[in-house]
């Protein structure tokens, strides 16, 4: 694959050297999570984390959150308002 700045989780899929269950062995991720993920479903922090882990080893290049487009990553919204919080946008509940 192409070395670039930014790449969509839709064509690392696509260009997977290796099957949808070695990935998720590889990644220590359910292959029907992964397929949920894939079809852009809503995935935890850790889950993502451990997928783009796993695919940066077979592509031999840093991937991250921040170059890959498409991972639908669910917003922790406890951590969110504690932060609001903080920075005094939100009243104490």
């Amino acid at each position: 694959m192409e070395d670039k700045n930014t790449y969509s989780l839709e064509e690392l899929f696509e260009n997977l050297p290796v099957s949808i269950s070695e990935l998720a062995r590889r990644s220590n991720i359910n292959e029907v999570t992964l397929a949920r993920v894939r079809d852009g479903g809503v995935s935890r922090r850790d889950t993502a984390n451990k997928l783009l882990l796993a695919l940066s080893k077979i592509y031999e290049r840093p991937l991250n959150l921040r170059n890959v487009t498409g991972i639908n990553v669910q917003v922790n919204q406890r951590k969110e308002r504690q932060e609001a919080r903080q920075r005094g946008e939100l009243a104490m509940v």
